[in-house]
């Protein structure tokens, strides 16, 4: 009886996330938000993300509050499936390190291909990943006509921490 339950609670969480995931997709798109699939979108999830957002405002434009939604959905997901908060919090770190991961490869796509530095997803991925390659600056500078290795090194920085981190259920012995 608990099974289905609990499998019936992990199906709404899985769909309440592609809900979010397609209003994310329909904020990045003038006008979808308006049309009358976005407005039910948006009546389904302001009550969910209304609450994230006061707690962690947009940052230059760009929110990020259904990202965290995202990741507490999972991380109640895993929970849910293995009643294990010591797990749970270990995916959040998870899945935050691996979207470090992709934006920093997104990073290093734009510098490897030149891409337009004025274009807003340019921008939200230079901004977003520049906390994480400042630190190697000392080491990489960046120099004017010349790939930014800066962006690499913090790569594989947090690719080693993103491999630490999914190793600590077994050196932990949770399996």
């Amino acid at each position: 009886m608990f099974g289905s339950i609990t499998g019936l609670l992990l199906t709404l969480i899985n769909i309440f996330i592609l809900v979010l995931i397609v209003r994310a997709i329909f904020s990045w798109f003038p006008g979808m938000l308006y049309s009358q699939a976005g407005k039910i979108i948006l009546m389904a999830t302001e009550w969910y993300l209304a609450p994230i957002r006061r707690v962690i405002p947009a940052a230059g434009g760009l929110d990020i509050s259904f990202l965290v939604g995202i990741v507490i959905l999972y991380a109640l997901a895993i929970f849910i499936g293995s009643g294990d908060i010591l797990r749970a919090l270990i995916a959040i770190v998870g899945y935050a390190l691996f979207f470090i991961i992709i934006l920093l490869l997104v990073r290093v796509f734009f510098g490897f291909f030149r891409m337009d530095p004025w274009h807003p997803i340019t921008q939200m991925v230079m901004q977003s990943t520049e906390p994480f390659a400042r630190p190697f600056r000392g080491w990489f500078p960046r120099r004017p006509g010349q790939f930014d290795w800066a962006p690499v090194a913090a790569f594989v920085v947090v690719l080693a921490a993103y491999v630490v981190v999914q190793n600590v259920p077994r050196f932990l012995g949770l399996g």
